[in-house]
């Protein structure tokens, strides 16, 4: 909104002062030979270079289009309000999706968690199990064998042996691939 001016540094403005006055023992000399070259430099070494930054042009460029069309600059500042609080709405809406995406985000996080916890609870839940149908099955062959019933001992022990390893295999190489 402002002209931006560098703060005056004594070297450069010193040698700005000498770059000027050797353009005007050049110019001097050149008017003596060609007055219309002499005029055309002139002109182009007058060219100033102002910058400004912002999202309205600078004071003096508005009364320049108030100039040219009166109502003009207030037809700027109108069209400068509007982007700027459309610009302003779809941060403000930007930022709501983005507090949206997180809230969901969060929501996804702790579904995954209560996953995770549902297939802990009831692996260990499984291994409780599988452990007391393996003592009872134990336990029951060790009876019978104890009563005389031997072969049968062997098929209940043996088999719950057998299944038990089975399972422990079967549950490593799933866990590898």
């Amino acid at each position: 909104m402002s002209e931006v001016k560098e703060p005056i540094d004594p070297k450069k403005e010193a040698k700005h002062e000498v770059e000027q006055q050797s353009l005007e023992g050049v110019l001097e000399r050149v008017a003596e030979q060609d007055p219309e070259a002499a005029k055309q430099i002139s002109h182009f070494i007058e060219i100033q270079q102002v910058s400004h930054k912002g999202p309205m042009p600078s004071p003096q460029d508005l009364a320049l289009y108030a100039q040219t069309l009166p109502n003009l600059p207030d037809r700027m500042m109108t069209m400068a309000e509007v982007a700027q609080s459309t610009k302003s709405s779809h941060h403000q809406k930007i930022l709501e999706l983005k507090s949206e995406e997180i809230k969901v985000q969060q929501l996804e996080v702790k579904q995954a968690d209560d996953s995770h916890k549902r297939d802990s609870i009831v692996q260990v839940v499984g291994m409780i199990l599988a452990f007391v149908i393996v003592m009872v099955c134990i336990l029951g062959a060790f009876y019978l064998a104890l009563h005389d019933k031997t072969e049968v001992a062997l098929v209940v022990g043996g088999t719950t042996v057998v299944g038990v390893v089975g399972a422990f295999l079967k549950s490593k190489t799933k866990d590898k691939s």
